[in-house]
């Protein structure tokens, strides 16, 4: 097995920039603005002279000195939600009309790419895989498809289907069942595995990546199913090393599957490397899966959508296993069947040359793992109100080139996390927000323009006791400028507190229930409207 070093480590230290900035911050995000209407204009003129007036503001914007402060990243956070609206408005009306079912001699108009007829909705093949596959690196060896489905979550359930029933050609010849195992903490993943748990293919999650390796050295496991950065809370990395130990040790007649979700760190992660290190006991089938509405839409979440990429050694056995091609195959045939197709829609919000597009994913991806990985070192070395900071580039993995998240953790003292707390937190971040007049929004998810703030309180993660454990997440988007600065300033001056007692006697006049009820009220807004 090839040596790693020079494969999966970092060519420079953790806290240096993967971005190179040569513009100043609100400078870079108006042109980022601008640029994706030039590509619509360059593609089809006609949809771009719909944002005349749009592109008009932005040009104005770019006319003059634009400052780098409060002020003008507010006006560019519109701009974009503006952009995001006027293009899925645009998209919807070119397909509006459609039937589900269409006439056979009706073929839809997508904004730009050729489409072609469909029987029903669910079965039709978007043309956003042969885009996609267009912008995948060929592997040395390997044979690779692109299949995409209607959520990443619809791309796992389909993956996992589609193994089950192929189990046959990677099941042991001893027994009538596959055996999944995971690592991982996304909730919704194992949610889904306890659903998708079968007597012909069983799955198993572990929160011990040491004794889920051991396991699968043993040869127990037929399908090996991992978060690299795992969403876990604790951000655990799996490591590469131990994984090729345990491959190393595993018996040489054992086959096994690889699958893999990298929806935490997008195109950061090359499996080239990989797939090198395992040498001759490489696995006979490889399914990267990931959410593509995350880091691969310019931050401006335009539509849900999976993808799936299957690989499988080129001098694989086609009679004893299933290449790539006849495995991406089952998972388009499975996806009509399951409904989980993308719709009309969808693929014609994703039919704009800035979604998927290889070059302004990765800039987008590293810059914000730059402004994340920039707030965890500024957090790490503050011992205060948070028991501990959790993020890939400050643990013992922090070498490897994938120690990368869109998110960075705060452990609560034990003595201290409670809801209670966690509202008086939650308000008081709110109230400095409105006075700094930062662009922070409460929320989830992560891998926006803008920046959010949530607190989590996980399930699978009770205290013995059975009381709630909180996490508190912030998930830093890819703009620069002064809500970046301010956010982490904030967030060091509320970690320098000693106690959540000295916070309260900090801020005596912060009431929760008064300052997050400043959020919109959801109710009034619906019955407004």
């Amino acid at each position: 097995m090839t040596n790693l070093e020079n494969l999966m480590t970092r060519s420079r230290k953790p806290a240096k920039s993967l971005s190179d900035h040569s513009i100043t911050p609100c400078r870079e995000d108006a042109l980022s603005l601008l640029a994706m209407v030039e590509s619509l204009t360059a593609a089809n003129p006609k949809l771009g002279e719909r944002f005349q007036d749009w592109r008009q503001q932005v040009d104005d914007l770019l006319a003059g000195t634009i400052r780098d402060d409060l002020d003008t990243e507010r006006q560019l956070e519109e701009l974009a939600m503006d952009f995001r609206l006027q293009w899925i408005t645009l998209a919807h009306s070119l397909i509006a009309g459609v039937m589900k079912s269409p006439p056979s001699n009706h073929i839809p108009l997508l904004p730009i790419s050729l489409s072609s007829n469909f029987l029903y909705e669910r079965v039709l093949r978007p043309i956003l895989e042969e885009r996609i596959k267009e912008t995948v690196p060929d592997i040395p060896g390997w044979q690779t498809e692109i299949t995409v489905f209607s959520s990443g979550m619809a791309a796992i359930s389909a993956a996992i289907t589609v193994l089950r029933h192929k189990k046959d050609k990677y099941r042991r010849d001893n027994t009538h069942t596959l055996q999944l195992d995971m690592f991982g903490g996304y909730f919704e993943t194992l949610a889904l595995l306890d659903l998708l748990d079968s007597s012909d293919l069983n799955c198993h999650s572990f929160q011990d990546e040491p004794q889920l390796l051991d396991r699968f050295g043993s040869g127990k496991t037929d399908i090996l199913f991992l978060e690299l950065i795992a969403y876990d809370w604790n951000q655990t990395v799996v490591d590469p090393t131990r994984l090729l130990q345990a491959l190393e040790v595993r018996p040489s007649d054992r086959p096994w599957v690889l699958m893999l979700d990298t929806t935490l760190i997008g195109p950061i992660f090359q499996l080239e490397p990989l797939l090198i290190a395992c040498g001759e006991k490489k696995p006979v089938l490889v399914l990267e899966i990931r959410s593509g509405l995350k880091l691969e839409q310019v931050g401006l979440e335009f539509s849900n959508v999976g993808v799936i990429k299957t690989l499988s050694p080129e001098e694989l056995d086609d009679n004893r296993y299933v290449n790539a091609k006849q495995f991406h195959l089952a998972l388009a045939f499975s996806r009509g069947k399951m409904g989980t197709a993308l719709s009309l829609s969808q693929v014609a919000i994703l039919d704009a040359p800035w979604v998927f597009h290889p070059e302004w994913t990765l800039k987008h991806t590293q810059s914000v793992m730059d402004n994340n990985r920039l707030l965890a070192f500024a957090l790490s070395e503050i011992s205060g109100l948070f028991a501990r900071v959790n993020h890939p580039a400050l643990g013992p993995q922090r070498e490897l080139v994938w120690a990368e998240s869109p998110i960075v953790v705060m452990e609560f003292h034990v003595a201290e996390d409670s809801g209670e707390n966690h509202d008086f937190l939650l308000a008081v971040i709110t109230h400095e927000v409105r006075q700094r007049k930062l662009v922070f929004q409460k929320g989830a998810s992560f891998g926006f323009r803008h920046h959010r703030c949530e607190i989590i309180q996980p399930s699978s993660y009770d205290y013995p006791d059975g009381g709630s454990r909180g996490f508190f997440k912030v998930a830093m988007g890819a703009r620069r400028g002064p809500s970046l600065d301010g956010i982490i300033l904030l967030m060091q001056e509320l970690a320098a507190f000693t106690d959540f007692k000295a916070l309260k006697l900090a801020y005596p006049q912060i009431k929760p229930e008064k300052e997050l009820a400043g959020f919109p009220d959801l109710t009034a807004i619906r019955m407004i409207r």
